[in-house]
């Protein structure tokens, strides 16, 4: 071989150790060969690693571990122990998907799902990857149900997942630049290695292959196995493995012997080469990479074999060094451990003199002090004599104390803030029951909405029952039919101001919708320009509708005289007569009865009801999309496309088609029926009830929920009808503790807090009650059994009135719509919409 070339080699004994190798190897920086031996042997614990972590001998294999990016779960039943299901998972899956995938192939309830690792409730936040596994990377998984639901892991079909947990496991082939092939010659025991490109084709190597050994290139066959490759395959098909290492057997149609002789004649710059040598008891195959060496490597220390003459290297380096600035021959030094030492005497520039007084010296002693030596003092004797330990007693007792104070001074700190946050609480709470009171009190005075109404009509019936029982507690016969007459006289009374009062209100509703009507058909369309300004631009059917709007805005006025009343008609009589419709027809006729019974002198009550007539008509010439199709163009567009983003239903009662909007709400309908304005005015089916209260209650556990963010609780749902059959219906209107019946102090909070509040996860209370069954993590071991009893009979009760509402819970819930159903207080209505149109979809 070239002296210019160095094949390294391992020594067996000598300046090695066992289990590891020294390789003169030069990687190359443009054909980068990264190669661990064909079949590593692994490395003891006590062997130190190689300095030279490029040598392809002394690879990591941990180095090419591939990462596991999915996890084999196994899950178990500890009340079923034989049976058993398991399922790969993403490493990054969270622990709510695998809850929510194996309970739906269990199909039990999501919420009613327990996951447990050595008795230890798995969290829903929690990755697969967090968990610790078995030393294959594996999970086993214990089952459980809160309410002992029965449930069979063996019913869930079985899947492959063996194959599944393969093919997500396996690494895919990395591509690599630079290919090693291997080749065994057959019928000759020989083994060489070369490198090639990935992309070269087969019939390439085969022509180099001839081109070293002289022979044909049809004369060579490369078979994997037993089968041959294909002259037009790829090198990167071949199934190499992850440090690019492929095996080939090599061998010739005419069985003639390779001579390898050729081969090592011919041997390229950059090689590699496999090298048999004893390990332990036998032989090791190693991968040695040859290079050129152009630069003169530094000798580090090595031996010579005499017999066969290969120089061994104790150490190697790949880099040459940098060129010193000052030679060798040019440095001085010392040696550092052997210091000489040399006597010298020295004398002195001037006389010194010393203390002691001679004849020829003089030395005054007036300063001069007298030291008189003590009684010797042993270590015990000054110990007590400097008294460390009552010295560090007083240390300690003022540092205790000092701390005792910061302690003293820190809860006094923490009481003073409870005491002004409980405080702070209580002027709250006490403002917002005040606002409370106050609110309803105008709502009572001041009645505007139904259900403000209903809470009138709902005091005038309690007042009435209240008379009813006082009447037949104190009076008997006659008394009491004359007191029953007076008490009816009295109802019927009250009921006529009512409606009276009714009435006025839904007029003066009516007007304002009709002004806001007219003001909107009127208003200019608005935009802003390209430098920021406001830009109005009015039609000519706006202007037109404006001209409508200023004629009946006039005249609804009461303060003109006669002659500018009759100027008003006559004006108006103009404007509508460039109409053709038999409504524009009756409204002239109108005006020309009014201004007749002007000139007949009047007055204005006796023209009242014929001016209402008249103003209703001329708002319905204005309406009437069929003579202002311009005017009302804009609003009747809106109206449509309201009408047909909405589902329809037909009412029954009415025989009106409406929205979904009209219609009322709550969870245990079963369609839409009859819409809000016919249930309104059926007084046979409607019940003086004051839900007040009840909305307060639910829109206080809609508060709560909003501050736990639970956006797919079913409070979100409810509506306050549902509240009142809850609260009356099943709790009876009384705390479940205290039995107290005062409904501005009833709240309905969670009975189990950890969970979602739903009507079977309620507990009907006061506030203060609220407030301490809040702080307890496991209810059923503070309570007695007679009262978690009750409330397990009502939560039954509860499951089976709102039946329809838990499989809706669960649709949701299984299909992850929960998170696209964000119900806060501003998109309560959308959120109903959304599920209220799903519940009744087939309807």
């Amino acid at each position: 071989m070239d002296g210019n070339r160095v094949i390294s080699s391992i020594s067996p004994e000598i300046g090695g150790k066992k289990g590891s190798a020294g390789c003169q190897c030069e990687l190359g920086r443009d054909k980068l060969l990264t190669a661990p031996p064909y079949r590593p042997c692994p490395i003891q614990d006590d062997v130190p690693k190689s300095r030279f972590s490029t040598a392809p001998c002394r690879r990591d294999f941990k180095e090419y571990k591939c990462p596991v990016s999915h996890t084999l779960v196994t899950f178990k039943s500890p009340m079923h122990p034989k049976e058993a299901f398991s399922k790969v998972f993403p490493s990054n899956t969270p622990i709510k998907f695998v809850k929510r995938k194996l309970a739906k192939l269990l199909s039990v309830s999501n919420s009613n799902l327990l996951l447990t690792i050595n008795r230890s409730i798995l969290k829903e936040t929690s990755l697969l990857s967090n968990l610790k596994t078995d030393a294959h990377g594996n999970l086993t998984v214990d089952v459980y149900t809160k309410d002992s639901e029965k449930f069979a892991l063996s019913s869930i079909p079985k899947e492959n997942y063996v194959h599944e947990l393969l093919q997500s496991i396996l690494p895919k082939k990395k591509a690599l630049p630079f290919i090693a092939i291997k080749f065994r010659i057959r019928n000759q025991t020989s083994l060489f290695t070369r490198s090639y490109h990935s992309a070269i084709k087969i019939h390439e190597i085969k022509k180099n292959l001839a081109g070293l050994f002289q022979v044909a290139p049809e004369n060579l066959v490369l078979l994997r196995g037993e089968n041959p490759l294909k002259d037009r395959m790829a090198l990167s098909d071949l199934d190499y493995n992850k440090y690019g290492i492929v095996e080939v057997e090599l061998l010739t149609k005419d069985t003639k012997k390779l001579n390898l002789d050729k081969l090592y004649k011919e041997l390229p710059s950059s090689d590699i080469l496999a090298v048999t040598v004893p390990f332990g008891t036998g032989l090791r195959q190693l991968n040695v990479e040859v290079f050129s060496r152009p630069i003169e490597k530094p000798f580090l220390g090595g031996f010579k074999n005499i017999h066969t003459g290969v120089i061994y290297h104790h150490a190697f380096t790949q880099t040459p060094q940098k060129p010193e600035k000052v030679s060798p021959e040019r440095k001085n030094c010392r040696d550092t451990q052997t210091a000489e030492e040399i006597e010298r005497v020295l004398e002195t520039n001037y006389s010194r003199s010393t203390q002691m007084a001679t004849e020829k010296v003089y030395i005054p002693s007036v300063t001069d002090k007298i030291i008189i030596p003590k009684r010797y003092e042993t270590y015990e004797e000054k110990i007590a004599r400097l008294n460390h330990k009552h010295y560090a007693t007083i240390i300690q007792r003022a540092f205790r104390h000092h701390q005792f104070r910061q302690k003293v001074e820190r809860w006094l700190k923490e009481c003073k803030e409870r005491i002004r946050r409980m405080q702070e609480e209580d002027r709250l709470e006490r403002e917002a029951m005040e606002r409370r009171l106050r609110r309803d009190l105008i709502t009572r005075t001041f009645p505007k909405t139904r259900e403000d109404f209903d809470q009138l009509y709902a005091m005038v019936d309690r007042w009435k029952h209240g008379e009813i029982s006082r009447i037949s507690r104190l009076h008997s016969k006659g008394p009491k039919i004359a007191e029953f007459t007076l008490l009816l006289d009295k109802e019927v009374e009250l009921l006529r101001c009512i409606e009276a009062y009714r009435l006025k209100v839904r007029e003066d509703s009516r007007k304002t919708k009709d002004k806001k009507f007219l003001e909107e058909i009127s208003k200019p369309v608005a935009w802003f320009g390209r430098d920021g300004k406001l830009i109005t631009m009015d039609t000519i059917e706006i202007q037109k509708a404006r001209k409508l709007k200023e004629l009946y805005n006039s005249f609804l006025r009461t303060d003109l005289e006669v002659n500018e009343r009759i100027e008003l008609l006559v004006d108006m009589k103009a404007a509508l007569q460039e109409f053709s419709h038999d409504l524009v027809d009756e409204v002239m006729a109108l005006l020309d009865r009014e201004c007749d019974l002007l000139v007949r002198r009047c007055d204005d009550h006796q023209l009242e009801f014929l001016r209402r007539r008249i103003s209703a008509s001329v708002l319905q010439v204005i309406k009437t999309s069929e003579l202002n199709s311009g005017v009302t163009k804009c609003k009747d567009i809106r109206d449509y496309q309201k009408m047909e983003e909405g589902r329809l239903y037909l009412c029954e009662m009415c025989n009106q088609v409406k929205l979904h909007t009209e219609f009322p709400l709550n969870a245990k309908m079963s369609g839409f029926l009859v819409c809000m304005s016919c249930s309104w005015k059926d007084v046979t089916e409607r019940l003086w009830i004051d839900m007040t209260p009840y909305r307060f209650i639910l829109r206080a556990v809609q508060r709560e929920e909003r501050r736990r963010k639970c956006w797919g609780s079913l409070a979100f749902v409810l509506q306050e009808k549902d509240v009142f059959f809850i609260v009356e219906k099943l709790w009876h209107s009384h705390s479940a503790i205290s039995e107290c019946a005062d409904m501005s102090l009833l709240r309905l909070c969670r009975w189990h807090v950890g969970e979602d509040w739903a009507p079977w996860n309620c507990f009907l209370v006061t506030v203060e009650e609220m407030k301490e069954h809040l702080k307890l993590e496991n209810p059923e071991a503070v309570y007695d059994e007679e009262l978690i009893s009750k409330v397990a009979n009502k939560h039954k009760l509860a499951r089976a009135n709102f039946e329809q509402l838990i499989s809706i819970n669960k649709r949701f819930t299984e299909s992850g719509d929960w998170q696209g159903i964000r119900a806060p207080a501003v998109a309560h209505v959308n959120a109903v919409d959304r599920i209220t149109l799903g519940k009744f979809a087939e309807l």
